[in-house]
């Protein structure tokens, strides 16, 4: 007895040791693989790695795939503002990774470092000054070079949402990549603007709030109303001029960024509850130098205060681009700039009429409008297709 046990103590410590030597490396380490959902009749199976820097910060990788089936290529999908890599959504309707996956495209998705802070973080937040666009993109490269590790022989699409895209566009001079698929975002202005970085940045410091926080309704407040949207959506709201939970959490999404421009909830193009369950488990922080980063980098060509956008129009790749009308003219000339920076004359444009940000992602169209033409998009341009 006393044998077995020293060797099951043993192999517990060696897998301990290559855990740590691994973390040292800078190595994903796998922490879950499990079935989560059913795409196209088939089982999609989540797997899990995290990686995390000796001085404690983490980011987190997720890939969805149906077990048994080999995949013909793969997405890395970086999610937008606050938003992260977990499964939220069950319905492949409703959940781009689920539908890819579920018709052979593995789908990675990324959790930024800012999954790791709990909404009841107390601790000082001096140190998202450091958060920078730079750090994450090189976040996103270490994600897309384990999933061109798992899967070496299959090409790679970048995607990314909102400002994800912007990513998206940051690593195709860093990785190898065979496409990407933009979705509302971009990383230009369509004509240079005037902007004072070292003024904003001064302000910025003097200020000393280095991270947004998501709601000014407190997390309480929000995530009651989400979760009473979805369990109990003709529960009383919490203000009198509504008569229901759902009612004023529809016209809260409704005239978030001005009407119809984060949903386009009047004319019903996402379900409510898909939205709620959606961005109930969004992330509470996101550092806010970014913010002044990316205008920075939007107003002028090359930017010299960083590298990621020093490719641009240099390296064409196809790029794939849908863009909300109910974002704005500036929004979408925008998006159709940055993706012509980078897809040159190998551009599909694709305007969403109607559409609200987040109806991208999720509308009860989606699937016919966003998801489908993305899948066709990837197989078209698979070697395979143009034998």
């Amino acid at each position: 007895m006393s044998r077995i046990i020293v060797t099951v103590a043993t192999a517990w410590l060696l897998i301990f040791l290559s855990v740590v030597e691994a973390e040292e490396n800078g190595q994903f380490i796998l922490t879950d693989n499990r079935p989560v959902a059913e795409a196209n009749n088939k089982i999609v199976t989540e797997t899990s790695w995290l990686l995390t820097e000796p001085s404690g910060q983490s980011i987190g990788l997720h890939r969805y795939t149906v077990q048994g089936e080999k995949p013909v290529a793969s997405v890395l999908y970086l999610p937008g503002t606050n938003m992260n890599g977990s499964l939220k959504v069950t319905d492949e309707s409703h959940n781009l990774w689920l539908f890819l996956a579920g018709r052979g495209i593995a789908v990675f998705t990324l959790d930024y470092r800012t999954h790791a802070l709990s909404h009841d973080f107390e601790g000082e937040l001096d140190f998202m000054r450091d958060w920078t666009t730079d750090l994450f993109v090189e976040d996103a490269a270490a994600a897309a070079s384990k999933a061109m590790e798992e899967y070496p022989e299959l090409p790679l699409y970048l995607s990314g949402f909102s400002r994800g895209a912007l990513f998206a566009y940051a690593l195709t001079g860093q990785v190898d990549a065979a496409g990407v698929i933009a979705l509302d975002g971009s990383i230009k202005d369509y004509r240079e603007k005037p902007f004072y970085l070292a003024a904003a940045l001064q302000k910025f410091d003097e200020e000393a709030v280095y991270s947004t926080i998501l709601s000014r309704r407190g997390f309480r407040g929000r995530d009651e109303l989400l979760r009473r949207a979805v369990d109990e959506p003709d529960a009383p709201a919490s203000d009198d001029r509504f008569d229901s939970a759902a009612e004023e959490l529809a016209a809260s999404l409704h005239r978030a960024w001005g009407p119809g421009v984060l949903a386009n909830v009047e004319d019903n193009l996402s379900p409510l509850a898909v939205l709620a369950t959606e961005m109930r488990a969004y992330d509470w922080f996101y550092p806010g130098i970014q913010d002044i980063e990316a205008r920075s980098m939007a107003s002028t060509a090359d930017d010299p205060n960083t590298y990621v956008d020093d490719h641009l129009g240099r390296r064409i790749l196809p790029v794939l681009y849908f863009g909300s009308s109910g974002t704005g003219a500036e929004s979408l000339l925008n998006g159709i700039y940055s993706a012509k920076l980078v897809g040159g004359d190998d551009v599909t444009i694709s305007v969403l009429e109607d559409y609200g940000h987040l109806d991208v992602l999720f509308a009860s169209k989606a699937v016919s409008d966003v998801y489908t033409p993305i899948l066709n998009w990837i197989m078209d341009d698979l070697p395979s297709a143009a034998d």
